[in-house]
């Protein structure tokens, strides 16, 4: 009787090592961030842009991580593009690559050396540091100190954040965000707003300030339909004195 115990006992333990012995290899954990490097060819608004490599024969659109900017119909907006084109336009930089998005945009942080680009976009007041459901983001300290110091977009009260611009406006349009598959990327920034609204062609699409303006005839346009404009500080009837409507 003993004997059979052991031999079943033996059998057992050879069965259970064959077992094992096919099993699976457990998978590996999923390889570093991929980095990127290359020049800035040109910016989208105040979060994107698009990045030439030598490795790729178009420009490739970088969504950097971290941070939203306004969108770039929003007051806001213009100045975030603008910051953003200071810091990265036609310079070379590296992205961390982290994802891609539902645009099927790369997602990563953008460094200029050892300067963390969305860092200094939150820091400098022209983009909030990104949410997600009850995480405030990677930038929220730099954020607190922009709100406190009344930087950029937050040197008024009022600032709205994009997602509930989207969620009142919709989003604005951008016909140059995708690279087109012939030709170099222009170099320029372009940026259309919503569906325009009567024979003007113009619409109220969120812009505010003399900055995000293209003539004197559209800030005019817009400090006589739409409500909250900050263009006409002397309040006698003409916006942009200083920018586009000089006497």
């Amino acid at each position: 009787m003993k004997r059979t115990i052991t031999v079943l006992l033996v059998l057992a333990i050879g069965v259970a090592g064959a077992h094992a012995a096919t099993k699976p290899k457990r998978e590996q954990a999923p390889p570093e961030p991929t980095e990127l490097a290359g020049q800035v060819s040109r910016i989208v608004d105040g979060d994107t842009l698009w990045l030439k490599t030598a490795a790729d024969t178009e420009p490739v659109v970088i969504r950097i991580e971290g941070i939203d900017a306004p969108e770039s119909c929003q007051a806001g907006g213009a100045d975030a593009t603008q910051a953003l084109t200071k810091l990265t336009l036609n310079r070379n930089v590296t992205v961390r690559v982290v994802a891609r998005d539902e645009h099927a945009r790369i997602v990563g942080k953008v460094f200029d050396g050892g300067v963390d680009v969305g860092d200094r976009m939150v820091r400098d007041g022209h983009a909030w540091s990104a949410r997600f459901k009850y995480d405030r983001g990677p930038y929220v300290a730099e954020e607190r100190m922009a709100v406190a110091l009344k930087r950029g977009l937050h040197s008024e009260p009022g600032a709205v954040m994009p997602r509930e611009f989207r969620q009142r406006n919709g989003e604005c349009a951008h016909p140059g965000s995708v690279p087109k598959k012939s030709g170099a990327a222009p170099s320029s920034v372009v940026v259309a707003a919503t569906a325009p609204v009567g024979a003007s062609g113009r619409r109220c699409d969120g812009r505010l300030y003399c900055s995000q303006m293209n003539s004197c005839e559209e800030a005019t346009w817009f400090l006589k339909n739409c409500p909250g404009t900050k263009m006409d500080g002397d309040n006698d009837g003409v916006p942009c004195e200083t920018q586009w409507c000089k006497r």
